[in-house]
């Protein structure tokens, strides 16, 4: 740290130096006795907003004040991978309507010429109602093992419940429910011709409850089906012999030549 001292109106001598760091005194006499005390101070955040939980759709203010000389200049950021920072918002950040994508951490940074800027945190929770985000419905044959599955999205995080019907499904003969944060699943077990059919999922916190429709279809498996045999007028012989032809199943086939048969037919009619 630098201490000057200045006497008279447009004289200044070097005082003393002493210390290492960024403040900087400055003392000016004026007349005999008459003293004034000019510091540079670095940036220092002195009070800042504890994190907060709001609900969507609500007003938020931050606070974020400090000190140092020359005046320190505030401005927040959001820390998001875009990372918008607010220009000019001073001490104050107002957020009006906050939303679900606006959640997160905000940074308050002061600075001055003096030294580095003084950086803190405030996190920021915006609780929304449950929204369906996945339903997916399924397919499975009698004695096999099928899972319908449900994603919801929501702050806090949701509660799942599932339903047949009007009927409220509990983990038991057969059937398995497993929740975790944000998902849930219904595995039936051993499949039988009662388990197919519609089912609900339903995703609830303290802000509100939305709900999907699933279904276990049946898988019907592929039949093949038999090669029809045609059945002709074929004249099947043991023996082949002149006038014949084999059939496609390796049968003798009797083929007569159209002259042959107007010839027999001249021949009767002239009784020869």
């Amino acid at each position: 740290m630098e201490k000057y001292r200045t006497q008279g109106e447009n004289t200044a001598e070097h005082f003393t130096q002493y210390g290492v760091g960024s403040r900087v005194e400055v003392e000016v006499e004026v007349g005999d006795d008459r003293k004034v005390c000019l510091e540079k101070i670095p940036p220092k955040i002195s009070n800042i907003s504890s994190d907060v939980t709001v609900n969507e759709g609500s007003n938020v203010t931050l606070v974020c004040m400090a000190n140092g000389r020359p005046e320190p200049v505030i401005t927040w950021r959001h820390l998001t991978p875009t990372g918008r920072e607010f220009e000019g918002e001073e001490e104050y950040l107002e957020i009006l309507g906050i939303t679900r994508e606006q959640s997160g951490k905000y940074e308050c940074k002061a600075a001055n010429e003096v030294s580095s800027a003084d950086v803190k945190q405030v996190k920021v929770t915006v609780n929304y109602p449950p929204t369906i985000t996945e339903s997916k419905s399924n397919e499975a044959t009698t004695g096999r093992q099928a899972s319908l599955k449900c994603e919801a999205s929501a702050v806090p995080a949701p509660d799942f419940e599932w339903y047949r019907d009007d009927t409220r499904i509990n983990s038991a003969n057969g059937l398995e429910i497993k929740s975790t944060e944000g998902q849930s699943s219904l595995t039936v077990t051993n499949v039988t011709e009662e388990h197919y059919g519609n089912y609900t999922c339903v995703a609830a916190n303290k802000l509100g409850v939305t709900n999907a429709s699933l279904v276990l279809f049946k898988r019907v498996l592929p039949t093949i089906p038999h090669p029809i045999q045609e059945i002709g007028t074929t004249v099947h012989f043991k023996q082949k012999g002149p006038g014949s032809v084999r059939g496609i199943n390796g049968s003798i086939s009797l083929a007569v030549p159209l002259w042959l048969l107007a010839a027999s037919l001249l021949c009767l009619l002239s009784k020869c």
